[in-house]
């Protein structure tokens, strides 16, 4: 699992191979796209074409490939040696070359060698063609080498590439022969492809099997480009990530900020709402205080007053009235809810009984003649039976 993951970060999960073949005198590219799902890969895409800008438009900005040169820049040998260093079958191979100008691969079978040799000026300007059109090649094969690859997984004896018939006897490649070839499919472990895409296969699926069995020069130049695109790769994902990391902390920023925000207005609202309560108690507590004053003051200046009206008017009583009401400042109305208090101001009310009607008269006669009384007024007087009357009176009283 921890390999899938290294090469998901390091590749991505579309891997691409690219075969540039010739096919009756005319270049081709053979390109070939895998994407890997779960645990199994896919062929995402197919593509034959002879130009670089419509490879561009198929494959995703930064695509890496792997990029196999197999086209009249190649030269091919087959050889057989008892030597096992390359570079001295390459020179039996091609005696004449100057070895600094090209590159070369070889596949070597017990004393059956395959070499293949291309100059490097012109795979050179194929990997930077690539580049400028946003295309990184990451590996290079030469000739039909990449078919060493996956030999093991072709459940076939003859196997047709692009431009070549490859012999397989019992997991060796007995030989390589250059000829023009038919259509023929193959099925490598699930993945169904022609003969012109099998080559582009075996590349596509390097990065993936992490093999080598060829012996080459360019592994310098192999590395060098794995590196460039292996910058490509982190600044791509660096920034990726960077904008996701980013988008994920304003994201979190602004449920937190809503979540205070709606918290501020809900303490807002309740302060607002506390402030408006507190004036309302402020306010009635004022009114309550006004009217308590108010009360107080009529307390304390009805108490005197009263105690003063009280004294006159129960020492002027004769002994045939007898008082049942004695009230200053009486109510105008009854005590309602929500309504003011309504005094009968400079008023003393007076009822009871009277058992002799003229001496109800002269008593009322001397009232009147009082200096703090400017008249009264008799409200009611009736036969409660034979012997006694009710009576009730008020009497005004004088103010400045």
């Amino acid at each position: 699992m921890l390999q899938n993951i290294w090469t998901y970060l390091k590749y991505g999960n579309r891997f691409c191979g690219m075969e540039h073949t010739s096919t009756n005198g005319k270049d081709q590219i053979n390109c070939i796209v895998l994407k890997r799902t779960k645990k199994e890969l896919v062929v995402a895409d197919l593509c034959q074409t002879d130009s670089f800008e419509e490879v561009s438009k198929k494959l995703s900005r930064n695509q890496h490939a792997v990029l196999t040169v197999n086209n009249d820049q190649v030269l091919f040998k087959s050889i057989n040696s008892n030597e096992s260093e390359a570079s001295k079958l390459v020179y039996k191979a091609f005696p004449n070359i100057q070895m600094e100008a090209f590159y070369y691969e070889v596949i070597s079978e017990g004393s059956q060698h395959f070499v293949s040799i291309c100059r490097k000026t012109f795979l050179d300007s194929l990997i930077d063609i690539y580049a400028r059109n946003h295309v990184y090649v990451i590996d290079i094969s030469i000739g039909n080498a990449m078919i060493s690859n996956i030999k093991s997984f072709l459940k076939v004896d003859t196997v047709r590439t692009s431009n070549a018939i490859i012999a397989i006897e019992n997991n060796v490649i007995k030989s390589i022969e250059k000829s023009d070839t038919e259509n023929e499919l193959y099925n490598v472990n699930g993945l169904e492809v022609s003969n012109k895409e099998i080559l582009s296969l075996a590349g596509a699926l390097k990065p993936i099997l992490n093999s080598d069995t060829s012996i080459s020069n360019f592994n310098d130049k192999r590395k060098a480009i794995l590196a460039d695109f292996g910058q490509v790769r982190f600044f791509n994902q660096f920034f990726k990530f960077s904008g996701l990391f980013l988008l994920s902390i304003l994201l979190i920023n602004f449920f937190i900020f809503n979540h205070y925000f709606n918290k501020v207005n809900e303490l807002k609202q309740i302060s607002q709402i506390n402030q408006s309560t507190k004036e309302q108690i402020l306010g009635l507590n004022e009114t309550v205080t006004k009217k308590q004053k108010t009360v107080d003051d009529l307390l304390n200046g009805n108490a005197s007053q009263t105690s003063f009206y009280t004294n006159v008017v129960m020492q002027s009583l004769p002994n045939s009235i007898l008082l049942s009401e004695f009230n200053y400042q009486p109510l105008k109305k009854r005590i309602k809810a929500d309504k003011d208090i309504e005094l009968e101001y400079h008023i003393v009310q007076l009822s009871g009984t009277s058992t002799n009607s003229d001496v109800f008269s002269k008593w009322i006669g001397e009232m009147e003649q009082l200096d703090w009384i400017t008249s009264i007024e008799i409200l009611e007087y009736g036969l409660k039976n034979s012997t006694s009357s009710n009576f009730k009176i008020k009497a005004f009283i004088a103010h400045d």
